[in-house]
């Protein structure tokens, strides 16, 4: 985990070497396991500090779960989760990608929720459509009715 170096590959370019003293090695069998290992004490801190908040983790992924009788229940709540995980990420020098964060409500209702949750300096709203974790589709209604999406190019 020491002396490593990363190099970005754009179209076929390879840039110069960067020394790397933070993270996990992508592509390293060993990363999910050095990610859980290393961020388990940020899972322990978010619910021990934030009650009714379960944290969920696959691969390099990490989820808070909130459950409320409504969106801006449930966005108080995720707010203290960011709020916990964000002040125990910078006092053991990690930091986060903010352009993975993303939220969302699964609910029965209708209408689109319409709280924010403040992360940090991010204001992040609810998704208003399906969303992706670990591959599989869910729509905000939990239905499992998810169209298929045609990918090819």
């Amino acid at each position: 985990m020491t002396d490593r170096q990363v190099k970005i590959v754009l179209d076929g370019e390879v840039g110069d070497a960067a020394p790397v003293d933070t993270g996990t090695p992508q592509g390293s069998p060993a990363a999910p396991i050095l990610f859980t290992t290393y961020l388990s004490g940020n899972f322990d801190e978010v619910e021990n500090v934030c009650l009714g908040i379960k944290a969920l983790s696959f691969v390099d992924d990490v989820a808070w779960w909130a459950q409320g009788k409504n969106d801006q229940e449930v966005a108080k709540k995720l707010e203290v989760a960011a709020g916990a995980s964000l002040a125990w990420a910078a006092r053991n020098g990690i930091v986060f990608d903010h352009g993975k964060t993303e939220a969302t409500l699964f609910h029965r209702k209708r209408t689109a929720p319409t709280a924010t949750i403040k992360a940090g300096d991010l204001d992040v709203g609810f998704n208003n459509e399906a969303t992706q974790w670990i591959g599989v589709w869910l729509d905000l209604q939990l239905t499992l009715k998810c169209q298929m999406l045609d990918v090819r190019r």
